[in-house]
């Protein structure tokens, strides 16, 4: 099972796996936590506040109408009415103007947050390709050579990343799913750009042709990062609100994350074996030791 082998090459090479992921990893989930905490404090500073004094408005008034009653019924009915109408008046004032900005600030720091996060874990991911295919062929390579091979395509992945990056965060905008959709979708994308020589649009298409038998095992390994995120946020919200949050956070996705990215190198070797994965003819894989053959 593709799973049980991640997890024995994870558990014999720990220490050169979470090493390799760390270098884009961590400064990745800290800018996401910026990002968070400047989408929130836009939250703060708009409209929930606004609302929020608008009912308290409304709430007083009534505390007063009954601490203070008017010295006349019909004067009550009418200012009974009045405050009835103000309270409507804020409540429709909420519903278009203040949930629109409301969601707003929600709307990209969740954009901001998806993309930094893969552009991160695309090139942890790309670092992976040659240290696990290395590993596998029993040539003890470390993180130095890894990035060396990243940095001799760095271009192109920068250039790929970006572009999944950006339609994975956008796809995440609306209801998450199709976001992690995307993100299965290109999951061979940085191992492509590696050993393919190819980027961009066409490292993207080529990725979801070779997924075309194996997008089973591809949801199953993103669900882990999806799970590993959730982890990674729940341990850090035991600790105290400040700057040791997003650090324990960055620490757990950076002992977690190469269990899956590691999974996803040995999906791509084992897509090649395909009929629907065979090697593009013009591909060029000598880009460093690990290379696997066609």
């Amino acid at each position: 099972m593709l799973l049980a082998q991640a997890f024995s090459l994870y558990r014999k090479h720990f220490a050169a796996l979470v090493l390799t992921g760390a270098l884009s990893l961590v400064p990745a989930n800290l800018l996401a936590a910026g990002a968070v905490v400047f989408g929130l404090g836009a939250l703060g500073n708009g409209g929930v506040a606004e609302a929020r004094t608008d009912t308290e408005q409304v709430q007083e008034k009534q505390r007063d109408l009954q601490e203070k009653p008017p010295a006349t019924p019909e004067a009550r009915d009418a200012r009974v009415r009045q405050i009835g109408r103000e309270a409507l008046e804020g409540g429709s004032a909420f519903d278009v103007r203040q949930y629109v900005r409301n969601l707003l600030p929600i709307a990209y720091a969740t954009a901001i947050v998806a993309g930094v996060l893969l552009a991160g874990l695309f090139l942890a991911h790309a670092a992976t390709v040659p240290l696990v295919l290395d590993l596998e062929a029993g040539r003890p390579v470390g993180p130095a050579h890894a990035w060396a091979v990243v940095g001799s395509r760095i271009g192109a992945l920068i250039g790929t990343g970006l572009l999944a990056a950006a339609l994975v965060a956008l796809g995440a905008v609306f209801f998450v799913v199709p976001g992690l959709v995307l993100a299965a979708g290109f999951s061979l994308a940085a191992p492509i750009v590696v050993l393919e020589r190819v980027s961009g649009r066409a490292a993207l298409e080529r990725s979801w042709s070779l997924l075309r038998c194996h997008w089973d095992e591809a949801l199953l390994l993103w669900a882990l990062i999806v799970l590993f995120s959730v982890v990674a946020s729940a341990v850090s919200a035991r600790f105290p609100a400040g700057p040791w949050r997003p650090l324990v956070a960055a620490l757990v996705r950076v002992v977690l994350y190469p269990l899956p990215l590691a999974g996803l190198v040995l999906l791509y070797r084992r897509s090649l074996s395909t009929s629907a994965g065979s090697r593009r003819p013009d591909s060029s894989a000598r880009g460093f030791r690990g290379s696997p053959t066609p």
